[in-house]
């Protein structure tokens, strides 16, 4: 009886130490720096193919990239410890160290609508730090903020919703696109199958969920697609089950895309594991991110 005893300490210790590093995890504030390089696409496969980019995400030569943007995702004001005046820190950083052509929100301010005002405080604070140090803020709206209206206006960002602006490239002065598409919520969920501009440069294409690519006709398909909504799964459990159990509706982690850097069919995609949490303020061995992206053509 003494080892059965033992024993179920040791496991109700080791729950216990597991349930402590879930409410630590969300604190932790991970600002990462990857480098997008341009493939080439191919609209005649009919089948997407998804290859994980695992070489060093970010570019060590002193070469300039075409464009640097510091993008974060998924507010989820309810249960994000990560406080705006923390996150203006890290633009602040981000840009000192090299100017940044755009800062962008990928979507979800909250995950219940009377958290609204809560949400649009913080984003007006990011949105305020943007302006002091002269950077655009551009956002889209994630599949929770299908309930809010008037969200940009709001929130202090240029809506990019089913629209898209020109960037320059700071190293030949050519027009880069950036789109963005709006996300309907989950609920009578319509799908984009094409990108809200006709546009003959390169296409930076800022959406909330990832599988949105698996929506837009091939020839649509943007060269570069920077997205959030999965939280890099915020629970990672025993075989995948945060996907296969609790986030079923979700089909590209089923084909290997959960968080990072990806090439899909020829468009570099990178998916932000977010800010805040959906539902419970929990995370197991998915940070919090903010990244730096820098774009190469």
């Amino acid at each position: 009886m003494d080892k059965i005893y033992i024993i179920l300490a040791v496991l109700a210790g080791l729950i216990l130490l597991c349930i402590i590093w879930c409410l630590i995890e969300p604190l932790v504030l991970d600002l990462d720096r990857i480098s997008m390089k341009r493939a080439s696409k191919d609209s005649s496969l009919k089948d997407l193919t998804v290859k994980k980019i695992s070489e060093p995400t970010h570019d060590t030569s002193d070469s300039q990239p075409d464009l640097r943007v510091f993008l974060f995702s998924d507010l989820h004001i309810e249960c994000c410890p990560i406080t705006a005046k923390r996150l203006c820190n890290d633009i602040r950083k981000a840009h000192s160290s090299a100017p940044l052509d755009a800062v962008l929100f990928g979507g979800d301010i909250i995950t219940y609508p009377s958290f609204a005002k809560a949400g649009y405080k913080y984003l007006s604070t990011v949105s305020s730090c943007c302006k002091e140090l002269g950077i655009p803020f551009y956002g889209i709206s994630g599949n929770h903020d299908w309930m809010l209206e008037n969200i940009a206006d709001s929130a202090g960002f240029t809506d990019l919703d089913n629209t898209s602006v020109v960037l320059t490239s700071h190293k030949n002065g050519s027009d880069i696109t950036l789109a963005g598409l709006s996300d309907s919520g989950r609920r009578n969920r319509v799908w984009h199958s094409k990108l809200p501009s006709e546009s003959t440069e390169p296409v930076v294409l800022l959406v909330h969920d990832p599988d949105a690519i698996l929506h837009l006709e091939p020839e649509e398909r943007p060269d570069y697609m920077l997205s959030g909504h999965l939280h890099g799964g915020q629970m990672k459990l025993p075989f995948k089950m945060e996907f296969t159990v609790l986030r079923r509706s979700d089909k590209l982690p089923r084909i290997g895309a959960v968080q990072g850097l990806y090439d899909i069919n020829g468009t570099a995609v990178f998916i932000s594991r977010g800010l805040g949490c959906n539902i419970l303020p929990f995370r197991f061995l998915s940070l919090p991110e903010a990244t730096v992206v820098e774009i190469n053509l």
